[in-house]
C-alpha cells in the first residue's frame, strides 16, 4: 500500500483507512506504536502491558520516590 504523507496542521502524518485500523485490531483515538524497522516503520498496537513497562523503565527513579 503507498500512502502520501500529508500536511496536518504544522506537523505532517499519514492517514489511515478503517480497514488498516481493524487489521491492527485498533479503534480511533487510541494509541499505537511507530518504530524503525528496516527501511521503513513499524506500526504496532499498544497495549496496556507494553504501556506499563515502558512508562515505569522511564520514570523508574521518580516512581521509586513516590513509593517511599
Amino acid at each position: 500500500m503507498i500512502k502520501k504523507i500529508q500536511k496536518i496542521g504544522n506537523s505532517h502524518g499519514i492517514i489511515l483507512e478503517k480497514s488498516l485500523l481493524k487489521l491492527l485490531k485498533v479503534e480511533a483515538d487510541k494509541r499505537v506504536e511507530i518504530v524503525p524497522h528496516g527501511d521503513g516503520l513499524l506500526i504496532k498496537k499498544v497495549d496496556a502491558k507494553s504501556a506499563y513497562q515502558e512508562i515505569s523503565k522511564k520514570h523508574r527513579k521518580s516512581l521509586d520516590k513516590l513509593g517511599e
